[in-house]
């Protein structure tokens, strides 16, 4: 059971860190959750080398007064996909279109999968000469640098994949791949949530640590 619409209204805004004492005394945090009125939540914590974000669908439990936030990604190793097939009776290649999310993004290289087989997909299009079959692929995207540890803020992962596509329609030639908009420049510092926090006095307990509303 939900709050009503009212109190929903009154929990959207942004809950930040609350920290005692002055730099540099304590080491510069910075820790965020923004609950939207479209029940949509972004999360962004920054601390020295290391960041994070996340976002999803935040709802509230009236019974047990927690919040609960659910990422759009539930795992890095299997981000959902929007995927279109069409059949181009014009043309007897198979041909793979990828809108890549990461195109200005050099360090990062893509590999398709196609029926268990990897081929590079560092351009926009993947031609066939000739049309196969095709059962089931997948994406994966890595970044080329062996040691990432300059880079700043260090990513949470080096190694994002799709989830698996099974082909509908035995006609297709033409798979035009793409992801949700969620999947952009910060992929690789993604933290999935699946929790609930409780949340008291305009304050939210997110794992052990105070987050207040900005008034």
């Amino acid at each position: 059971m939900l709050f009503s619409c009212q109190t929903q209204h009154n929990i959207t805004g942004k809950y930040t860190l609350v920290q005692q004492g002055k730099y540099p005394k304590i080491n510069p945090v910075t820790l965020y959750i923004t609950l939207n009125n479209d029940s949509s939540f972004g999360y962004h914590y920054r601390g020295g080398f290391h960041g994070e974000i996340s976002s999803g669908i935040w709802s509230v439990s009236q019974k047990r007064n927690n919040i609960v936030l659910s990422s759009y990604i539930k795992n890095m190793q299997d981000i959902p996909m929007i995927i279109t097939e069409t059949e181009n009776d014009k043309c007897a290649s198979s041909i793979f279109v990828f809108n890549n999310p990461l195109k200005s993004d050099t360090l990062t290289n893509w590999i398709l999968n196609i029926n268990g087989i990897d081929y590079s997909m560092n351009k926009d299009t993947l031609l066939f000469v000739e049309k196969f079959v095709v059962d089931s692929f997948y994406i994966r995207g890595f970044q080329s640098v062996k040691d990432n540890a300059w880079m700043v803020p260090i990513p949470l992962q080096d190694t994002i994949q799709s989830e698996t596509y099974y082909v509908k329609y035995t006609n297709s030639n033409v798979y035009r791949i793409a992801f949700q908009t969620f999947v952009n420049d910060d992929i690789f510092h993604y933290k999935p949530i699946q929790d609930r926090f409780p949340l008291k006095n305009n304050t939210i307990l997110f794992n052990g640590i105070k987050l207040r509303k900005k008034k």
